[in-house]
């Protein structure tokens, strides 16, 4: 039995499968306010802050006995550093503190982009207010802000000239990001760009072996994920490589892979097309949110959360090719919006049943459930994968989607708990 350690912060998913697995010795390095999380008998060890790597590590080091451990793991983007940081200090195999940052620090990661002459936006970093309004005169405006290290749009401002940083909005926005409430928010320091006119986002996911891309698969998301606030269903579908965009965004990700310096792992590049060509935005070494994994899995048989265990774990992941993935078919991931509060009403997986080109409905809350948090792009109450073919365009399926889908919910006195 392989002993591991495992860093993670809300991914209840993963850690249950994980904690499943008989070959496994499972030890969970986890912040005090995540225990619940965990059943009783889960060996966990508490840290004050995955924020911080070298404390962090210190932390483990005082707590446990690192002999005997084989690998470290990582099931979110906040706790890959002290995984990284952690795994470098034991010697285990995985991707390094060194690659992990260069794929998590947006700053790092830019300065890579552009000395790899790949196109990307203006930037500039900033520690401050004060320095946010330099970066505005210095790159111009528009701008977009964000945190320098973080997944998602979560604490992402876009600013349409200096006067609306003087606005009440951008003074509390500014004053989270000076005084976080808990260590899953973010913080200063952020990253400023030139926002560009985004016409479309795209995502391209790989997986990386030894230096090589083995995998890589490119898709569209239906709109920009800075968009995603503005409510309706939302996801992605699947590209043939033969389109000339995703050819074009293939050669940009095998291009990023060695800026990184990605030789093992999981990568999740996201490319936008705008009024000045396609420009890279962001790498991750994890997989994709949301339904990518599962609809990647539906149209290639490459899963990305299995890739990623065995990338941590030094063992060698292999796939069978789905034969479906030889038509020209595409497949698209749907996901379904949600709202606060007590719902009284949702849809179920059995009134998607005569969807056209339904492949399956993955409903994730019911009537009677409580939706509270962080409600960010992760924040979905169900995801439909749905085949795309002559007959069913991206737009029919959509339509007939929001045709069929209601929620209704109910406010009631929740507590705000950000994972």
């Amino acid at each position: 039995m392989k002993k591991i350690f495992v860093t993670n912060t809300g991914d209840k998913k993963h850690a249950e499968e994980l904690i499943a697995r008989t070959d496994l010795e499972v030890t969970f390095i986890i912040e005090k306010r995540f225990i619940d999380m965990y059943p009783t008998g889960t060996h966990l060890i508490i840290v004050d802050n995955l924020n911080d790597p070298s404390a962090s590590t210190r932390s483990v080091l005082q707590q446990c006995d690192c002999n005997s451990y084989e690998a470290v793991i990582a099931l979110s983007e906040r706790a890959a550093p002290t995984a990284a940081y952690l795994r470098d200090y034991l010697g285990l195999e995985g991707p390094s503190f060194h690659t992990v940052m260069n794929c998590i620090n947006k700053f790092t990661m830019k300065r890579k982009f552009r000395k790899q002459n790949i196109p990307t936006a203006n930037f500039y970093l900033a520690s401050s207010i004060e320095e946010v309004y330099q970066a505005g005169d210095q790159i111009g405006y528009p701008i977009i802000v964000k945190p320098i290290i973080g997944a998602g749009a979560d604490a992402t401002k876009i600013f349409q000239n200096p006067e609306e940083l003087n606005t009440e909005e951008a003074n509390l926005f500014f004053e989270r990001l000076s005084d976080p409430i808990t260590t899953s928010e973010k913080e200063f320091p952020v990253i400023v760009e030139s926002f560009e006119n985004v016409k479309i986002e795209l995502h391209c996911d790989g997986y990386v072996e030894n230096g090589n891309i083995k995998f890589v698969q490119v898709s569209q998301y239906l709109k920009p994920i800075i968009q995603y606030s503005s409510g309706g269903v939302y996801g992605s579908f699947t590209l043939n490589h033969s389109d000339p965009l995703a050819e074009q965004v293939l050669n940009m990700h095998e291009e990023a892979v060695k800026a990184m310096e990605i030789v093992h792992g999981i990568t999740h590049f996201e490319v936008f097309l705008t009024d000045k060509g396609l420009l890279a935005g962001e790498i991750a070494c994890r997989p994709g949110g949301g339904g990518i994994c599962r609809m990647l899995q539906i149209y290639r048989g490459f899963h990305t959360w299995d890739a990623h265990i065995k990338v941590f774990l030094g063992e060698p992941y292999s796939y069978s090719k789905n034969i479906e993935s030889e038509t020209n078919d595409q497949i698209l991931e749907l996901l379904l919006p949600t709202k606060r509060g007590h719902i009284t009403s949702i849809s179920n997986a059995k009134d998607f049943e005569n969807l056209a080109g339904l492949i399956e409905a993955d409903m994730k809350v019911s009537i009677g459930d409580t939706v509270d948090g962080l409600l960010d792009s992760s924040a979905v109450s169900g995801i439909l994968y749905i085949r795309i073919d002559e007959n069913n365009s991206v737009e029919k399926a959509i339509a007939a989607v929001e045709n069929i889908f209601v929620i209704e919910t109910k406010e009631e006195s929740l507590t705000n708990i950000n994972l």
